[in-house]
């Protein structure tokens, strides 16, 4: 074992850049930003929060993401990877524990909003990081097993719910704990200079051409990028993917809940099951490597239109509950890591940027839909909201790549 101390020691080892990385996305996107949805129920009887307004503060959670892409992009290229990375994990854990300290509505959207600024502010510059820490050939499965750490995050906070049972609030105390531990571990592995010391000579040498791309400025870099076929397609992709999965984030445990169709119990099991289903999403590198991304996201996108609308449908039975988490965590987690590969892909002078403006668009798609769903919900019925969502889904499959992308 104290053989291989040093090398775990490195601060661009695997376990160092998968560990850390998996850590902050999980807890800033699978505890800041999703989990939300899972404590729907009880934050609604407690705060006594009608269907509208809790679908207006899960707005707001998407809000704050919004404006944190618009920020990350610049902090790293003015000064580097590694702080708005710290900035995301510091507002998470400051956030979820506002959240867990509410007395008020108004101090639980406070909370609930801080904490979705805080992936968009450490997910964007994951890029730009694994790019000067990992070697050319490991990027795409380093880049894809990170992406998973969304799942981990909702696989974790199923059990510290159930747990914590009525008193809620001490799980997001949890929440905040675990962020701040990510928070900690990548102030000591992450980058500090978007042109630091650990990039490998063959990144290097293969982006040579390229380089002098990195001082465009940075909105005549988008002009020139926006009129390529293959990036509208994929920001267009990306806002549509984001309008339509921000329902079933927000208001799947709502639905199957107030159905009366699984007990408290179930419905935190349920939210599990779509954790863990999420960590297949890790094979995204290794599918597009081998399958192409167009192919992957096709049948990836006809799957999770599928688990959406399977969710109204369900009977008493829970088989089909339980496919519907499992397709859907799998298929979210897969996707996200997809538009990720795809965005590198299109903006390899800028990899944070690329990132920060697709998950900047798939955010805006996740704004507006929980309060269209909310009213939709108190004027008609949240099942005809999940139906027209997952019909609207199939519109990404006319936003394919036309290109074969098969690595970052």
């Amino acid at each position: 074992m104290s053989r291989y101390l040093p090398s775990l020691l490195e601060r661009n080892s695997p376990f160092n850049v998968i560990g850390a990385g998996l850590l902050i996305v999980a807890s800033t996107y699978g505890l800041s930003r999703y989990t939300y949805g899972l404590f729907v129920p009880a934050i609604r009887d407690d705060f006594n929060l009608d269907q509208a307004t809790v679908g207006a503060i899960g707005s707001a959670s998407y809000l704050g993401y919004l404006l944190a892409t618009l920020v990350s992009p610049i902090l790293v290229r003015r000064f580097s990877p590694r702080l708005p990375i710290i900035l995301g994990g510091m507002t998470a854990t400051l956030g979820m524990l506002l959240v867990a300290l509410a007395g008020n509505p108004l101090w639980l959207a406070l909370g609930v909003t801080l904490a979705g600024c805080s992936p968009g502010l450490a997910y964007p510059p994951l890029s730009d990081a694994i790019k000067q820490l990992c070697r050319a050939d490991k990027r795409s499965r380093y880049y894809a097993i990170i992406n998973s750490g969304t799942s981990f995050g909702v696989m974790v906070s199923g059990p510290l719910a159930l747990i914590a049972g009525s008193r809620w609030q001490l799980a997001w105390l949890c929440f905040a704990f675990i962020a701040l531990t990510a928070t900690l571990w990548n102030l000591l592995i992450m980058p500090g200079s978007t042109r630091g010391t650990a990039h490998h000579p063959s990144s290097l040498e293969e982006h040579s051409d390229r380089l002098p791309a990195c001082q465009e400025p940075m909105l005549m870099l988008l002009r020139r990028k926006l009129k390529d076929k293959l990036v509208r397609r994929l920001l267009l992709g990306a806002l549509l993917f984001g309008l339509v999965t921000s329902v079933y984030w927000t208001f799947s445990v709502e639905l199957i809940a107030g159905n009366n169709r699984l007990s408290e119990t179930s419905s935190v099991i349920f939210w599990m099951i779509v954790g863990i289903a999420g960590v297949a999403g890790g094979l995204a590198g290794d599918l597009v490597t081998r399958f192409g991304l167009a192919r992957i996201l096709k049948w990836a996108t006809l799957a999770i239109a599928t688990s959406i609308a399977s969710l109204t449908v369900a009977s008493e039975g829970l088989l089909m509950l339980t496919i519907s988490a499992v397709v859907f965590g799998a298929t979210f987690i897969l996707i996200t890591a997809l538009y990720g590969i795809w965005s590198v892909y299109c903006f390899p002078e800028a990899p944070s940027l690329g990132f920060g403006l697709t998950f900047f668009l798939i955010s805006a798609g996740q704004l507006v839909s929980p309060s269209l769903a909310g009213v939709g919900a108190d004027l008609w019925k949240m099942t005809g909201v999940f139906q027209v969502t997952a019909i609207v889904c199939l519109g990404i499959l006319l936003l394919l790549p036309t290109q074969d992308v098969r690595s970052i």
